[in-house]
């Protein structure tokens, strides 16, 4: 057997066990999670949003994030469950808003350098 074929076939072999399996498992672990879902679960999505699934279609999942506020999202856009722990920890401390800064004060037209007359007498 020819040692460059021999080496592009553990090359391959070792591509797959590297990339290609676990990202498939881990496709079919989050497609299992999806099948998975039930009204009641507290999930994250894709885009950062918590929320309690409140209705479940074959294409989108209606999650409750505040009182009396729901959003439809895609099934597909359920990034994982979040677990009991995380749930009540983020109920139990709500984050509080960072204060806004203050903007600079915008500059004068005085205050401005006439740099556009300097270039234009060179």
């Amino acid at each position: 057997m020819d040692p460059i074929f021999l080496f592009f076939l553990v090359m391959l072999v070792f591509l797959y066990l590297l990339l290609v399996r676990p990202q498939r498992q881990q496709a079919k672990r989050h497609q299992e999670m999806l099948q998975g879902l039930s009204i009641g679960d507290e999930v994250i999505t894709a885009g950062g949003i918590y929320g309690e699934v409140t209705e479940i279609d074959d294409e989108r999942v209606q999650l409750e994030v505040d009182a009396d506020v729901r959003i439809a999202v895609a099934r597909r856009a359920i990034a994982s469950k979040v677990t009991p722990d995380e749930a009540a920890a983020m109920a139990a401390e709500p984050e509080e808003a960072p204060e806004p800064m203050e903007a600079p004060e915008p500059a004068s037209i005085d205050d401005v350098e006439p740099v556009a007359e300097e270039q234009a007498r060179r």
